[in-house]
């Protein structure tokens, strides 16, 4: 199974969710649900913004859980 990091992500960087709504212009049930990390399914285009955002690496972005 893989998970997605947002939340560790957010907090290392100090940025709310009300914040990252404001940067993405994503409703904020999206983005609640990419904190709590509960999607069903995220977009390549998702991805590539959370990417920009937290100026990432993919592969600190998704994680795969043990």
């Amino acid at each position: 199974m893989v998970n997605l990091n947002v939340e560790n992500l957010m907090r290392k960087q100090k940025l709310t969710r009300y914040k990252l709504q404001q940067i993405t212009n994503w409703n904020y049930k999206r983005i609640n649900a990419l904190y709590l990390n509960k999607v069903k399914h995220i977009t390549l285009d998702e991805i590539d913004m959370l990417i920009n955002v937290f100026h990432c690496d993919i592969s600190d972005l998704i994680i795969k859980s043990k």
